[in-house]
């Protein structure tokens, strides 16, 4: 990308003018880094800027799309006739998204119902409401990028790391990687939310594997969103909301177990405040 090689070309000139001082073009190497520093102060900051959101792109396609709640032939998740018949009410309803106003909150709900559509599927839940929902949502953001990634097959986007990466590098050069941060984060947050509701029925679902990556991906959410803070002030107030969740560290599913138990109230609140 043109704007990283120009923030690699800025730090090289500082460093370059830094190491030369035995150099016979000392002199001429000085001025051009008096000039550089002098001139365009804005521009070294922006540079610096350019250098954090590759950074942060890089730290994005690191995350690991969960295989969630997936029934698993093994038959350690099934619902039965008499649990299916027992509804969620945690999962948020549909006609929220109506009443959505920012940016921010459409990318969050899309993130979010579209964790909320697989735990109705198990349900055997209506789930053309959930369909409707995120479709209008996607149409109001108008994301070319987004609507390609969130209306693949839910095993393409789990096994499609290519896929996931393009999503990734086409939110950063629309210009819209902050708010890829804002749906990951969400959908992230919902899905932790949903397996504190039943954590005895979700949890065979898992293996460590997949235990220690939702471990990762908040290792990432933290990582990226800390960088974001540098170029996007905005985005100090999702990695507060966040901030109880990142003591999550299971590499297991008994460690995951017990610390969904030890947050599962924090989880509750942050969930509570995403769509806020």
């Amino acid at each position: 990308m043109k704007k990283v090689l120009y923030a690699v070309l800025a730090f090289a000139v500082i460093l370059s003018a830094a190491s030369c001082k035995n150099n016979k073009k000392q002199k001429a190497q000085e001025a051009e880094a008096v000039d550089y520093s002098e001139a365009t102060a804005e521009k070294i900051l922006a540079d610096e800027i350019d250098v954090d959101l590759a950074n942060l792109v890089e730290s994005a396609k690191k995350i690991k799309p969960v295989a969630f709640l997936k029934t698993k032939k093994d038959g350690k998740l099934v619902l039965s006739d008499k649990e299916k018949k027992v509804k969620p009410d945690y999962l948020l309803t549909p006609d929220a998204a109506n009443e959505l106003v920012t940016l921010s909150q459409k990318y969050r709900a899309v993130g979010m119902l579209t964790s909320d559509k697989i735990v109705a599927e198990l349900y055997e839940m209506p789930t053309t409401i959930f369909d409707e929902a995120i479709f209008k949502l996607l149409k109001d953001i108008n994301d070319p990028a987004l609507e390609a990634f969130f209306t693949l097959p839910p095993l393409d986007v789990e096994t499609n790391r290519e896929a996931f990466a393009t999503f990734v590098d086409d939110e950063y050069n629309e210009g819209r990687i902050n708010f890829f941060w804002e749906g990951i984060a969400a959908l992230t947050v919902e899905q932790v939310y949903i397996l504190t509701q039943n954590i005895d029925k979700f949890l065979p679902a898992f293996n460590d594997e997949t235990a220690a990556d939702i471990t990762y991906n908040f290792v990432c959410l933290h990582d990226g969103l800390t960088k974001t803070v540098n170029a996007s002030p905005e985005m100090e107030s999702l990695n507060e909301i966040l901030a109880p969740l990142y003591v999550i560290n299971a590499i297991t599913v008994d460690e995951l177990k017990g610390q969904l138990e030890q947050v599962k109230e924090d989880v509750k609140k942050t969930r509570n405040q995403l769509l806020k």
